[in-house]
């Protein structure tokens, strides 16, 4: 698909929901649906210094991230969440754009992949 996406666990998705890719398309409209809530949770969390409520967003995006195979984001967000848990605000702070870019970079090439 992309170096955003890798399809292999789109496809495993797909296998374990029985073929039905109506559920896996649904799964992958969830995802962006949420995106925009994630992201500005975590930056909320961040601008207060909320490292365990950060902690539990960022879980929330690698899990789904792995899930749908957005290999960029969940490394993205693998490095942020190492960050936070250094307890290092500032570099938080200086990793959010750039998690916010691959995230959206990551819904446009999804979104492309459920049209087809």
């Amino acid at each position: 698909m992309s170096a955003l996406v890798d399809p292999a666990p789109l496809q495993r998705l797909s296998s374990d929901l029985g073929g039905d890719v109506a559920v896996q398309h649904r799964f992958v409209n969830d995802f962006l649906a949420l995106w925009h809530t994630r992201e500005l949770r975590l930056r909320t969390a961040i601008a207060a210094a909320d490292l365990e409520d950060a902690d539990i967003v960022l879980l929330s995006i690698r899990s789904s991230s792995k899930m749908l195979g957005a290999v960029r984001l969940d490394h993205t967000a693998s490095q942020l969440h190492s960050t936070v848990k250094d307890k290092d605000l500032s570099g938080c702070r200086r990793q959010l754009p750039h998690l916010s870019e691959v995230g959206v970079d990551t819904c446009m090439a999804l979104s492309r992949h459920i049209k087809r």
